[in-house]
C-alpha cells in the first residue's frame, strides 16, 4: 500500500488527507441521511444509498488519480473545447432539460439514464477557459486590457443560460469570474460596471416576481426565499417562516456539543433533501459542534493550501487555474454551510465531496485532479532541484 501511495500519490500530502476525510464523512452522513428515502425509493434497503455514493467516491478519487498525473500544460488546450461542449450541452438544457426538484437543470444520457447537470461542466470549462484568457494577456508594465473582453462575453452567455434554472450557481460563477479578473489586474472600471449590471438584472428579476410579474419561471422561489431570510426570527417563530431553514436549525440545536452519534439523526425525517443540500445541519446533529466544526476547519485549511500553492507558482496559468477552481470549491462549501446554520438564503448548492450525488463528486473530483495536477509539478520540480543539489554538493 505504501509503495502504491509513493508512486501514485503525489502533490500536496494535505490535500490529499482532506479528500479522504471528507469521503469518509460523506459515506457515514449519506448512510444515515438516505433512510426515509430508501424505504420510500427502495423498499427499505438503507445501504443502496451508501454503496451507490461509495461507488461514485471510488470512481472520483481515481478520476482525482488519473488526472492528477496529466500535465497541467495540457488544460490549455482542454480550456475552450470544453467550454463550448459545456454551452452546448447548457443550451439542450433550457429548450429540453428533466425536471428535478421543481428545477429543470438536468439532462439525461440516452440509453443510460443517466442524468448530470451540465452546469457542472460549464463550471469546470469556464474556469479553465479564464485562467488560460488571464494568462495569455498578463503584463509586468501595466493592467491587463486585452483580456475583459472575452471573458466577459462567454461568462455572460454561461452565466444566463445557467440563470434561469440555478440563480445561486449563476451568481457563484459569476462572482468567483469577476474575482479572478481583479486578481488578473483587469481594469477595475470595467469589473465595477458589470458587477452593477449583473446585480441590477437580479434585483429587477426579483422585485418584479415580488409583485407577481413572474418573467422567470423560478423567479417566484427565489423571492420567497429571499422574504423568508429577511424576515426577522419572531416572525418566522410565529408564522412558521421557511420549512427548511428551520429543520435545519433544529438538527443543529439538538445536535449539541457531541452530537447524537451517527445514524441517531431525528430531522432526517423532516429535513428536505437531508442527504445534499441541507447535509451538513445531519453532520452538526449527529456529530455535534466538535464534528461540524472539524468539517468547517477541513475546508479552511484546503483554502490555505491553495493560498500557499498558488503563491508559490511561478507561472500564470496554473496560479489563475489552482485560483478559480479552489475558490470554487471552498465558496460553494461555505455558502452550503452558510445556509444550514441560517447565514444565507436557500440555495440548493450541495457540500463538496460530501453531498450525494454523482455529478457533483465527478466534477469536484475533476478539478481537485486539476489543483493536484499543479501541486504535482511543483513537487517534481522541487525533488529535482534538490537531487541536483545534492549531486553538485557530492562532486
Amino acid at each position: 500500500m505504501s509503495n502504491f501511495v509513493q508512486k501514485y500519490i503525489k502533490g500536496d500530502q494535505v490535500m490529499w488527507g482532506i479528500i479522504v476525510f471528507l469521503a469518509l464523512v460523506s459515506l457515514l452522513t449519506v448512510y444515515s441521511a438516505t433512510g426515509s428515502l430508501a424505504y420510500k425509493t427502495q423498499g427499505g434497503n438503507t445501504t443502496h444509498f451508501m454503496f451507490k455514493q461509495l461507488f461514485f467516491l471510488l470512481f472520483g478519487i481515481s478520476l482525482i488519480i488519473v488526472v492528477h498525473r496529466i500535465p497541467y500544460k495540457y488544460f490549455v488546450f482542454f480550456s475552450l473545447p470544453l467550454l463550448y461542449v459545456s454551452i452546448i450541452l447548457l443550451l439542450i438544457t433550457v429548450l429540453s432539460g428533466q425536471n428535478l426538484n421543481e428545477a429543470s437543470r438536468w439532462l439525461t444520457v440516452p440509453g443510460i439514464g443517466l442524468s448530470f447537470q451540465p452546469s457542472e461542466v460549464a463550471k469546470l470549462g469556464l474556469v479553465l477557459y479564464v485562467s488560460r484568457v488571464l494568462a495569455q494577456h498578463q503584463r509586468d508594465d501595466g493592467p491587463t486590457e486585452g483580456a475583459f473582453w472575452p471573458i466577459i462575453i462567454h461568462t455572460a452567455v454561461v452565466c444566463l443560460l445557467i440563470f434561469p434554472e440555478n440563480l445561486s450557481t449563476s451568481l457563484l460563477l459569476g462572482g468567483i469570474i469577476m474575482l479572478m479578473m481583479f486578481l488578473g489586474r483587469v481594469p477595475f472600471r470595467h469589473l465595477f460596471f458589470t458587477g452593477l449590471t449583473g446585480t441590477a438584472i437580479v434585483a429587477i428579476v426579483l422585485l418584479l416576481a415580488m409583485n407577481d410579474v413572474v418573467i422567470v419561471d423560478r423567479a417566484e422561489t427565489w423571492a420567497s426565499r429571499f422574504e423568508d431570510y429577511m424576515d426577522d426570527e419572531q416572525e418566522m417563530s410565529k408564522f412558521g417562516g421557511d420549512y427548511q431553514i428551520t429543520q435545519s436549525k433544529i438538527a443543529i440545536a439538538t445536535g449539541g456539543v457531541l452530537g447524537k452519534g451517527p445514524g441517531n439523526s431525528d430531522q432526517r425525517n423532516f429535513l428536505p433533501h437531508p442527504y445534499s443540500d441541507f447535509i451538513y445541519a445531519i453532520i452538526a446533529e449527529e456529530f455535534g459542534f466538535f464534528g461540524a466544526l472539524l468539517v468547517l476547519v477541513a475546508y479552511f485549511i484546503f483554502f490555505t493550501r491553495i493560498g500557499v500553492l498558488v503563491s508559490s507558482s511561478n507561472r500564470t496559468f496554473p496560479a489563475f487555474m489552482v485560483l478559480g477552481l479552489g475558490i470554487m470549491l471552498v465558496a460553494q462549501a461555505f455558502l452550503n454551510m452558510g445556509v444550514a446554520v441560517g447565514i444565507f438564503p436557500v440555495t440548493g448548492q450541495p457540500l463538496p465531496l460530501v453531498s450525494m450525488g454523482g455529478t457533483s463528486i465527478v466534477f469536484t473530483c475533476l478539478a481537485l485532479g486539476a489543483i493536484l495536477s499543479v501541486s504535482r509539478h511543483y513537487q517534481e520540480e522541487r525533488e529535482q532541484q534538490n537531487a541536483k543539489v545534492q549531486n553538485s554538493e557530492n562532486q
